[in-house]
């Protein structure tokens, strides 16, 4: 049963990446792992986990620790030629009492053929098979934390292949926090409402909007953002702290790690979209914010919200904010004020939102994470607060508002990406699904007539729209079908 867990697991992990059907060769032929283990330096992880409680506000919450390596395919580990003809590469580690370990990679390149692995001594989880359709411009890659702390990596080329596979390891990732929950520990302690204690409708798209950052060995929270042009460009909004001085083509964006009540304080992950280039970012803590454009496919199973946004900088009501405290599942915090004007850093200018949270809070691990108005719309991403408890305090957010059409070049401002034909939109609303036509054309006649309003009439009158029909039919933006969205289609076709 565990191995059967186990396996499910790797399958749901590597949703996203891109992953071809496989199952390694040493399994296959029951050869197990020939390579001898190469026992990595002792971590400390009660002195790691010390530190940690000094960490500076306004920096990305840790969970391991980066063994800086340089192993490769052609300087370690085992090669052997296969009874078939092929080739066989494997190398092991240990990493000695890490909850999982995970790898970066540089000079990667698989010709088409080969087939990478990463696995478990046992199989209890496998990830791959990795192929030539991971190869990049960059040669990096990464694969995902594996359970335990030994892992095996594994090549197979068959005979015929041609073509160099080349790999470089340069960091080994030691989980001393058990950030994935592989344990199935639930906290004695929460920090924000799970999601899915949430049922109101107009909540849900700010909730699927949000993402759990693994940027190897730290950890942060941010939102797929919409665009004027409504194409559904998977345009990612963190906070600047979060990417300083990382390498954003190796990150990974959990969309659906959440737990599946509302008393669990474990979750499961669901599937993942690897890599992201960075387009856009404060290069400060004024405003803290980064602009990250994802490079992999956001399937449209995942129901993924774009989340509209208010660049006005005027003083917004808030509704919410939805978050990964911790790396816990997804958290919602919820306030009813308005929010003002603070400083982070530099006295007196107003670079940030201040909110005191009436319910729920942050912490380690909600950094970058969206702060949503009254109408569901991102006006921030959170820098941090004060040491202490979870909504022991207040809340600093970025101002969206300062890095749209701000003193910087082209391409380093929000506007040249979100409304990069100018439009001088302010403010935008999310949207699950992409934009063309007509607000209203219901039934796709290139016109807004009294046929959709007996469209719209079917859909309240049947009671369960798609995400899909409820984006085009909701016209009030209440998150619902009912009376008023008729009362403003008339309007529009008055108005027409």
């Amino acid at each position: 049963m565990k191995k059967l867990i186990g396996i499910l697991i790797a399958i749901q992990f590597s949703m996203g990446q891109q992953v071809q059907e496989g199952v390694p060769y040493s399994q296959i032929h029951n050869l197990g792992s020939q390579s001898q283990t190469i026992i990595l330096s002792s971590v400390d992880q009660n002195a790691l986990l010390e530190e940690d409680n000094y960490r500076e506000t306004g920096t990305p919450f840790r969970y391991g620790f980066v063994h800086e390596v340089s192993y490769s395919s052609e300087n370690s580990g085992i090669w052997e030629e296969t009874v078939d003809g092929g080739s066989l590469w494997q190398i092991r580690f240990k990493s000695e009492d890490a909850y999982a370990i995970s790898f970066e990679y540089m000079e990667f390149h698989i010709p088409e053929g080969g087939e990478l692995y990463v696995l478990t001594p046992e199989y209890e989880m496998v990830y791959g098979a990795y192929t030539h359709l991971n190869n990049s411009e960059s040669q990096h890659f990464a694969t995902p934390l594996i359970m335990g702390d030994t892992a095996i990596i594994e090549y197979y080329q068959p005979n015929g292949v041609e073509g160099d596979f080349s790999l470089k390891i340069t960091e080994i990732i030691h989980d001393y926090r058990d950030i994935m929950n592989f344990s199935n520990h639930d906290r004695d302690w929460e920090c924000g409402i799970n999601v899915i204690c949430e049922t109101d409708e107009s909540y849900q798209g700010a909730i699927n909007s949000v993402a759990f950052l693994d940027m190897g060995a730290y950890i942060c929270s941010g939102a797929m953002v919409n665009n004027v042009r409504q194409d559904l460009t998977p345009y990612f909004l963190t906070a600047w702290h979060c990417v300083d001085g990382d390498n954003p083509s190796t990150f990974r964006f959990y969309f659906q790690k959440e737990a599946s009540s509302c008393e669990n304080t474990w979750s499961s992950l669901g599937p993942y979209a690897y890599g992201s280039d960075l387009v856009a970012e404060s290069d400060g803590m004024d405003s803290d914010w980064a602009l990250l454009l994802i490079d992999d496919d956001i399937e449209e199973d995942w129901e993924v919200f774009y989340a509209g946004w208010d660049v006005t900088g005027d003083y917004p009501l808030i509704s919410c904010g939805v978050h990964h405290p911790g790396g816990t599942g997804k958290k919602i915090n919820y306030d009813d004020d308005t929010a003002y004007g603070d400083w982070w850093d530099v006295c007196c200018e107003s670079t940030h939102w201040k909110v005191n949270w009436d319910e729920g809070g942050t912490e380690g691990g909600s950094s970058g994470s969206p702060l949503f108005n009254d109408q569901f719309q991102i006006v921030g991403q959170l820098s941090g607060g004060p040491e202490g408890e979870c909504g022991e305090s207040y809340d600093l957010y970025g101002k969206l508002s300062r890095g749209w059409n701000w003193d910087m070049p082209e391409n380093l401002r929000l506007i040249d990406w979100l409304d990069p034909d100018f439009t001088g939109t302010m403010e935008m609303d999310g949207t699950y699904i992409e934009v063309n036509g007509l607000i209203g054309d219901l039934n796709a006649d290139d016109a807004v007539n009294i046929l959709d309003i007996v469209v719209l009439a079917n859909l309240i009158l049947g009671g369960d729209p798609t995400n899909e029909e409820l984006q085009l039919a909701d016209l009030n933006g209440d998150g619902t079908l009912n009376i008023l969205d008729i009362v403003a289609m008339a309007n529009i076709i008055l108005d027409s």
